[in-house]
């Protein structure tokens, strides 16, 4: 009957003080360490009683029961990750007046991006509103070239009636103008006609004193 023998898995810290201690106990390639059930067993291979101690201290907590046994790379890539995290030079915590004097320009340049973004939005804003104005503008400048035509024809047909009634105006005129030239006549021919009956009365009447007057002498 086979026993599985425990295996703890160590850490850094642990494999140091391993190395430490016994150099020639641990491989430096291994990560595991194996125990057996038996306490001689233990004493045998770690003879120093600290180091059984520390060891089974640790195994109360790490035993396992299978025998995978984790890349190297992964162990190189975790421990320069931590390395690295764990040693920061004070230029990489705390930015320096470059990057401040950069950040500060592109803080700069995004606000004048935004503010000729709010312009150009403004801007487009007005074209827009004075295209609608202008088209606004084009339909009554229409609709007033419709309406003056309408007029231009209502006034050309005004010109028309107005010369029709002023040489209906200048007939009528001249007509009064012959009717008034004969009515004058008329009475010029009266009016001499008057003078001449007084004139033949005025005769009459002297010959008729001739007449009493030489009758007289006559008789006396």
């Amino acid at each position: 009957m086979q026993h599985h023998q425990p295996i703890i898995q160590l850490s850094d810290h642990i494999k140091s003080k391993i190395k430490y201690h016994e150099p020639g106990s641990v491989s430096c390639s291994s990560d595991e360490l194996i125990l057996s059930d038996h306490t001689h067993e233990d004493n045998e291979s770690f003879p120093s009683s600290s180091l059984q101690h520390l060891y089974r201290k640790r195994s109360s907590t790490f035993i396992t029961r299978h025998t995978q046994k984790p890349s190297i790379p992964e162990y190189a890539t975790v421990d320069k990750r931590n390395s690295f995290q764990s040693i920061r030079t004070p230029q990489q915590q705390e930015p320096c007046q470059e990057c401040f004097h950069r950040q500060n320009l592109i803080q700069s340049a995004n606000q004048r991006l935004l503010r000729a973004y709010n312009e150009n939005r403004r801007l487009t804003e007005e074209l827009r509103s004075f295209i609608s104005l202008n088209h606004q503008y084009e339909e009554d400048n229409l609709k007033l070239k419709q309406h003056l035509m309408k007029m231009s024809a209502y006034l050309e047909e005004y010109k028309t009636h107005f010369n029709q009634l002023k040489q209906k105006f200048i007939a009528e005129k001249n007509n009064q103008v012959q009717q008034d030239f004969g009515n004058d006549q008329l009475r010029r021919l009266r009016h001499e006609m008057y003078v001449c009956k007084q004139v033949v009365a005025s005769k009459q009447q002297e010959e008729q004193k001739n007449i009493d007057y030489f009758s007289r002498q006559q008789w006396d």
